[in-house]
């Protein structure tokens, strides 16, 4: 089972937990992050997780054996959450943009690739019909 971590409890997060809850039988929610604890246990109540709630995703990382992240928190924050999801050995969705400016893509590829580890923007019409 992989556990996985959501990092931002705005309203993009909804789609992401409800993501991982249609594969329940794969991924386990098992924290919820926010620099605001009480958006971040608003919801773990209204999804009904069996997740902890954290103000900083290192600790997390730390205590929960994550092995999967969703980035959802305002594109100034993805470059150095995600970069620092890879380097501790999680795979990672980051929501679009990735990040604000082609150096921090390109860090945040460079961190994919030396971790050995999946990224993956966000591109949620990329198999839609035009």
């Amino acid at each position: 089972m992989l556990k996985a971590m959501i990092v931002g409890a705005g309203a993009i997060s909804d789609s992401h937990i409800e993501g991982y809850r249609a594969l329940a039988d794969r991924v386990r929610i098992v924290a919820v992050v926010d620099t605001d604890l009480s958006r971040a246990q608003t919801k773990i109540r209204q999804f009904g997780l069996e997740a902890e709630a954290f103000t900083d995703y290192r600790t997390a990382l730390d205590r929960a054996g994550i092995g999967l992240v969703s980035v959802c928190t305002p594109p100034s924050a993805h470059a150095p959450v995600t970069i620092g999801c890879l380097e501790a050995g999680a795979h990672v969705i980051v929501e679009k943009p990735m990040a604000p400016s082609l150096r921090e893509c390109d860090a945040m590829i460079a961190a994919a690739q030396k971790a050995g580890r999946l990224l993956s923007p966000v591109a949620q019409l990329r198999f839609k019909e035009a």
